[in-house]
């Protein structure tokens, strides 16, 4: 049984989260724009337009994919109407600077990550990925963006060299020390191994039938008052340092710049740009959109609820990805 007693350390340990977290970046608020247009609400109207886009576009539309895009897997997102940031307005994803910081922090992230990678590796890819993967493989897609971890645009048969993870992937963990990386479901076992109490804790929530609420960065909530100080996280394997993350950019940490440059080059090589199920609250997204508009080029957009570009953007549909998507499919195999 996991103790819910709250110790001396783990005390502490939230007190210097407090002091980092007043000292660091902050989650980003959804900063909406006032929309230069009014939304489109029906089905139809939305495949015509992007079907438009596509054919004159034609292998020369780039599309970027935010959460909105793996709900349908069963994956949450955190703005949308059963977000994470809506069933707990306070939650906050662990910082880089506090994964960093100490080895607490760390145990705190791999016990709940622990916990949601079962869910999180069951997910599988939806319409949307691989109706995306047939207009990638039918020319009528230069290349995909994907803020999402969850690797589903690869399991949906997209090529590796025609989809750009800018924020990683959660089936790598990394040591931030040598940089070897390792399979996440490899290093899933070493951690079951390691944390028998956890694994029957594990086992208990399943026997039970109750599911933790999995984030969309594939770690759990948990009550407030459970100590992670017993969480054994396995060293690596080539250095035997402790400092494991999942191959992942973490708030405050910075995209790999050789990632950040393949962006903005797959946006000037780009003749039109299309987001799915993004709001474009981090800047990291934000800014390559803005980059298509100051290069003048066309950009649709479809995403359940306000974005941060909405005044950016050449027309915007509040509807489901997968039905228009599969409106897009049978409209583009008839012969005009």
């Amino acid at each position: 049984m996991l103790t819910s007693s709250r110790p001396l350390l783990q005390q502490h340990v939230l007190s210097n989260a407090a002091k980092i977290w007043n000292t660091t970046i902050r989650i980003p608020n959804l900063k909406a724009a006032v929309p230069v247009a009014d939304s489109i609400f029906d089905i139809d109207q939305t495949a015509d337009l992007v079907v438009d886009l596509l054919r004159h576009y034609q292998g020369k539309v780039l599309v970027m994919t935010g959460a909105g895009a793996s709900t349908d897997s069963g994956i949450p997102d955190y703005r949308g109407t059963q977000g994470t940031y809506v069933r707990n307005p306070k939650h906050r994803p662990i910082l880089f600077q506090e994964l960093i910081s100490s080895e607490d922090f760390r145990r705190r992230y791999w016990a709940r990550g622990y916990l949601g990678w079962p869910e999180m590796s069951k997910a599988q890819a939806n319409p949307t990925h691989y109706l995306l993967a047939q207009l990638l493989r039918d020319q009528y897609i230069q290349h995909i963006i994907t803020q999402n971890v969850d690797h589903l645009h690869h399991l949906a048969g997209t090529s590796p060299q025609h989809v750009t993870e800018l924020h990683g992937s959660l089936r790598e963990v990394e040591c931030l020390s040598c940089r070897t990386s390792v399979d996440r479901d490899l290093y899933q076992r070493r951690l079951n191994a390691r944390n028998p109490k956890w694994a029957n804790y594990a086992r208990s929530l399943q026997l039970r039938g109750e599911k933790p609420k999995t984030n969309p960065d594939g770690d759990v909530e948990l009550p407030g008052d459970i100590t992670y100080t017993d969480f054994d996280i396995p060293p690596c394997h080539v250095c035997s340092s402790r400092k494991m993350k999942p191959k992942v950019v973490f708030f405050g940490e910075n995209i790999q710049s050789t990632i950040t440059a393949q962006a903005e080059n797959q946006v000037r090589d780009s003749s039109a740009m299309l987001i799915i199920g993004s709001s474009l609250a981090t800047y990291s997204s934000y800014r390559l959109v803005r980059l298509a508009n100051e290069l003048s080029k066309p950009i649709g957009i479809i995403n359940l609820g306000a974005t941060r570009a909405d005044g950016l953007i050449s027309w915007k549909a509040e509807v489901g990805c997968s039905p228009v998507l599969e409106h897009v499919v049978r409209k583009l195999s008839i012969k005009p």
